[in-house]
Parts: C-alpha cells; sequence; structure tokens
C-alpha cells in the first residue's frame, strides 16, 4: 500500500465525501426550495460555503487521525489489519498531519465567522475540534460519554450548514433598508417559511444524532474485546452486552416511532414519493435494524449491523433529493 492510499484511509476519505455532500445537500436540497418559494435567494455566497464545507471536512480529518493516533495498541487487538499509523504513515508525521488539518479547518472558520460579521462563531469548530482531542484521549473510554460526543459532533454537521446560512439571512433581513426584499411573500409569510426550514433542519440533525448514537454503541460492542484488554468503560463493559444492546434496541424503537410520525404527516399531505421513499429506505431498514440488534451475538453480526446503519444514514442524505425534486 503507498503512503497516498494510506493517508486516504487514514482520514477516512469516504466519509469525508458524505460529509461534504450533507452539507451542500443541506445548502441545496432544504435551504435553496426553501428560500426560492419565498422569492429570495441564498444569502451565504458560494467561495464562503465551500470554505464551511471544507472547514468542516478538514477538522473531521483531523479527528479520524488523532483518534487512530491514540489507539495503535487497541486497534492491533480490534482491526489488526487495518493498522496505518506506524506500518505505512509514522506517527511523528501522523500528528504533524492533524495539526495541519485542524489549523487549516480553524483558519478557515475563523475568516468565513469574521467575514459574516459573527466570529464568535468560529467557536463550533474550535470546539469540535477540542472535542476530537479528549475524546480520542480520554472520553472514548468512558461510558456513553463518548458515544454522546461522537453523536453530537455528527449531528452538527447538517446543523453548521443551515445554521450559517440562517444567520446571514437574519442579518440581510434586518439590516437592509430595502424593503422589497421582505414583500414578494410578505414579512409574516417569510417568518413562517425560515421556521419552517430551522423544523427541517433541527429534525436531520436529531436523525442524524439518533442514528450515530446507535452505531456508536454497537461498535463498542464489536469492539468489546480490545477495548477491555486496554482498561476502556465503555457501555457493554461496565454493564454487559445484553444492557448495550437492549439500549441501541430501545433507541432504535424510538429512532422508528419519530419516522413514522413524519411518514404520518407525509400521508396526511399526501405527499407520496416521500412516504414511498421512507417506507423502503427508512422504516424497513430501522426495523431490520432492531431485529438484528436484539439477535446478535458475534463480532461479525454488530458489524453488518453498524454496516446497515450506515446505509440508512445515507438514505436520509439522499432522501434530500426527493425533497428538491418535489419542490421544483
Amino acid at each position: 500500500m503507498n503512503v497516498f492510499i494510506s493517508f486516504l484511509r487514514l482520514i477516512r476519505f469516504p466519509n469525508l465525501v458524505i460529509i461534504f455532500l450533507t452539507q451542500y445537500a443541506i445548502r441545496y436540497g432544504i435551504i435553496y426550495p426553501f428560500l426560492e418559494q419565498s422569492g429570495l435567494e441564498l444569502f451565504l455566497d458560494e467561495r464562503l460555503f465551500g470554505f464551511l464545507a471544507m472547514a468542516t471536512v478538514m477538522i473531521a480529518a483531523a479527528g479520524y487521525i488523532i483518534n487512530d493516533y491514540f489507539d495503535v495498541k487497541l486497534d492491533s487487538i480490534n482491526k489488526p489489519t487495518q493498522l496505518i499509523i506506524g506500518q505505512y504513515i509514522g506517527r511523528r508525521q501522523s500528528m504533524l498531519l492533524h495539526i495541519l488539518l485542524n489549523a487549516i479547518g480553524l483558519s478557515l472558520a475563523l475568516y468565513i465567522a469574521i467575514q459574516i460579521g459573527h466570529p464568535i462563531l468560529v467557536i463550533i469548530q474550535l470546539s469540535a475540534a477540542i472535542l476530537l482531542w479528549y475524546y480520542s484521549v480520554n472520553f472514548k473510554k468512558k461510558i456513553l460519554t463518548g458515544n454522546i460526543i461522537i453523536a453530537a459532533l455528527t449531528a452538527l454537521v447538517p446543523f453548521t450548514a443551515g445554521y450559517y446560512e440562517v444567520v446571514a439571512m437574519f442579518d440581510e433581513l434586518t439590516l437592509t433598508e430595502n424593503t422589497t426584499l421582505m414583500s414578494t411573500k410578505g414579512f409574516g409569510s417569510l417568518l413562517f417559511s425560515i421556521k419552517y426550514l430551522l423544523y427541517w433542519i433541527f429534525g436531520y440533525s436529531t436523525f442524524a444524532f439518533l442514528l450515530s448514537m446507535i452505531r456508536e454503541i454497537i461498535k463498542d460492542c464489536e469492539d468489546i474485546e480490545g477495548d477491555r484488554a486496554f482498561d476502556c468503560k465503555t457501555l457493554p463493559i461496565v454493564h454487559g452486552i445484553d444492557t448495550a444492546k437492549k439500549t441501541a434496541f430501545h433507541i432504535t424503537i424510538f429512532t422508528t416511532l419519530l419516522v413514522a410520525i413524519v411518514q404520518y404527516m407525509q400521508l396526511l399531505s399526501k405527499d407520496w414519493p416521500s412516504l414511498a421513499y421512507f417506507f423502503i429506505l427508512i422504516t424497513l431498514p430501522l426495523l431490520f435494524t432492531s431485529y438484528r440488534i436484539w439477535n446478535a451475538h458475534t463480532k461479525r453480526h454488530f458489524f453488518i449491523i453498524s454496516q446497515t446503519i450506515k446505509l440508512i444514514m445515507l438514505s436520509g442524505i439522499l432522501y434530500i433529493l426527493v425533497i428538491y425534486g418535489y419542490a421544483q
């Protein structure tokens, strides 16, 4: 394996592509159609949003590197065939890459925050970078703490894409003296559209949080052998595999019920494309996942569940294309 391929594996390149596409999907699949219906255009220009997406990707890549940096011994048990640091890329080079990627990501984030007049917003990316460091060093070994942190950071990906646009939008609407900007459908109607838009953004972020939480617990079950050898205090180690499975199962059922509520609303509004999409690509896989969790016993079982959850996440992202097509 050459160094370049090793680097792509180290930073989880496919995951970074999904992160990048998720933020653009939120921008063009949800935000843009809502603004277009109100006679408005995107407020955050293309260059700044591109920088925002790149900042997110850089900080995530740095997080993957530092996680592997501190997990070399643990991964030699859990994932011996997937070791990169120490075999293909040196530990010193890995740390330098981590620092460089974080520096680029935080610099981009600070530039964007200054450009839109809210320097304080850089605290979002700074907090993410700090949490990823402490997660790798300590939090991932503590019961549920690491799971919650990763789930929250996963939810931050769609949330950030929407939040920056909403901040830029409110600044423009409150500071502009051009009243025609607010009179295309009436200001009240515009505020209703923004409120509805925020519901979608929070909905996607909640969906991402719950699925990530399930997956993190399942991964702890999958990696229990190595985690126990290094005295990690994960949920399956402290309270047993059965308790961890029941926790993941109940979160899955709760997520399925939330999706069912969304489907009921789709039924009432006769949104048949969305109803069919949700049922086939999200609801059924969630039910399948809950069944597999309840009956999982081996490392292979937990691996399959983890991969299924990733596919459900991808289905959630691709659903945005349905929204966009339906809005046209």
